[in-house]
């Protein structure tokens, strides 16, 4: 369970992602799913199709450690593929098509945390939305909330991962029998897991007190700044967007 989840964790690495500036790797994910509901043909799908691939192989990160984010939540998409086709209109087509944009969010979220810290993604969810402040809304508090979901999205599966091994060893048969037996067997995993959520969300806010967390403003350790890759992106991502909206009005297949 714990190594099938893959979203907020960091890979190391050196590729060209990896040296973008985060905010740009955020405007990049935000234009990219626009352009995935915009699109609604097969040529509007392959142009996200050559997207999402270039974005993934410059990554560098393996396929098949990308892939594995997808196990925690192929259930879900599968459910949600045919009942789309049960109860939608519009035929097979739209059911893969919603099926791939489903996909496709979940991969390109997974390259954006696989290739940014938590850290990095507050800092530049902060910058971004700076603006926001001006009318009063808790940029900072936002960001750092987001960053600590991200941060506790692999800590808590490694711990349901401990969890399930303690209770195996215990006798406990968790995921056999019917869909009944199995729902009771998760019960034993989630109360402890629930508990360990709530010890460490206690120690996390005694260690930010302790740092006097929300007094003043606080300083940046790593100031962001963008490079050349950074602006061919920006216009990469506009590229994308404005080639999105044509194909939206043009007939094409």
């Amino acid at each position: 369970m714990a190594k099938s989840i893959t979203l907020g964790r960091y890979y190391p690495g050196e590729s060209p992602i990896h040296r973008l500036d985060p905010r740009t790797k955020l405007f990049f994910l935000l234009i990219f799913i626009i352009s995935l509901f915009l699109f609604s043909s097969w040529t509007g799908f392959a142009f996200s199709v050559l997207a999402l691939a270039i974005v993934i192989a410059s990554s560098r990160v393996p396929l098949s450690y990308m892939v594995r984010g997808l196990r925690s939540v192929v259930f879900i998409i599968l459910f949600a593929a045919v009942l789309n086709a049960v109860l939608g209109k519009g035929g097979w087509t739209k059911t893969l098509f919603t099926t791939y944009r489903m996909i496709a969010i979940i991969m390109s979220s997974n390259v954006l945390t696989l290739t940014t810290r938590p850290r990095e993604i507050s800092d530049a969810l902060e910058k971004s939305l700076s603006f926001l402040s001006v009318i009063g809304f808790p940029v900072h508090e936002m960001a750092t909330i987001i960053s600590l979901a991200f941060t506790f999205i692999p800590i808590l599966s490694e711990e349901a991962g401990r969890i399930m091994d303690a209770q195996k060893s215990r006798g406990a048969r968790i995921g056999e029998g019917k869909l009944k037996d199995k729902i009771k067997s998760i019960m034993p995993i989630v109360i402890p897991l629930f508990v360990s959520a709530f010890r460490r969300a206690d120690e996390l806010s005694y260690a930010m007190d302790s740092r006097l967390y929300g007094l003043g403003e606080r300083s940046v350790w790593k100031k962001m700044r963008y490079r050349k890759s950074d602006y061919l992106v920006y216009l990469g991502s506009l590229l994308l967007l404005g080639l999105s909206v044509v194909l939206r009005y043009l007939p094409c297949p």
